[in-house]
């Protein structure tokens, strides 16, 4: 009698047992399914948020402008441009905080005139007068630059280094330019005069000449 109770008993805690392991494999499927579904999440967004980019540069002709720029000399120019700064704190010069950069350079500046600026008029009956307008600065040609060099003091770490655009800026500029014509001027004058007194003389040899020069 007691051994029937005991295994009645014991059928009890079995069927009770069920539940349990139905609720644990429903755990474990849900787990899985979980992490399959994570997987498939994080490649879904992997997708979603994955970066592709594609740069556009759109341009268009607003307006056409003829020029007739003559050129009357090609200046051959190679130099080297020196920049010296220091360090400071509270607006005091720091001392060995010295900085010296020079960046070496090469380049031909194109001189001349705006050819329709040039007034070509009558002044008798064999004559013509000239005017030529101010000397121009037409551009650069082949512009080459070094590596800057750079010399410092023990704490020019204080000192911010040398900006190499703004340096090329500085040896391309209009006032460099102007210097260029300056230096040049009388050349420039027999230049003109020699170019436009061909054109002349191409059509007729035997007229005389004078040139106006606008300062």
């Amino acid at each position: 009698m007691n051994f029937f109770k005991a295994a009645l008993k014991f059928f009890k805690v079995k069927v009770l047992l069920w539940p349990v392991l139905l609720v644990t494999a429903l755990i474990v499927a849900g787990t899985g399914a979980t992490f399959i579904s994570g997987g498939l999440n994080a490649l879904a967004l992997g997708s979603l948020f994955s970066s592709n980019s594609n740069e556009r540069d759109s341009q268009v002709v607003q307006a056409v402008t003829r020029v007739q720029e003559v050129a009357l000399l090609s200046l051959h120019i190679e130099g080297v441009s020196r920049q010296e700064s220091n360090g400071e704190i509270l607006g005091i010069t720091v001392p060995a905080s010295a900085k010296t950069t020079l960046l070496q350079y090469k380049f031909n500046a194109k001189l001349g005139i705006d050819g329709s600026q040039v007034k070509i008029e009558p002044n008798g009956a064999e004559s013509f007068r000239v005017t030529i307008p101010n000397f121009i600065g037409l551009g650069f040609d082949d512009p080459s630059f070094e590596d800057p060099l750079e010399s410092s003091g023990t704490l020019s770490w204080l000192t911010p280094p040398a900006v190499e655009t703004r340096m090329i800026n500085n040896i391309l500029s209009d006032e460099n330019k102007q210097k260029f014509i300056t230096q040049n001027e009388a050349a420039l004058k027999e230049q003109a005069k020699s170019f436009y007194s061909g054109i002349i003389a191409s059509v007729d040899p035997d007229v005389t000449v004078e040139f106006e020069f606008k300062e």
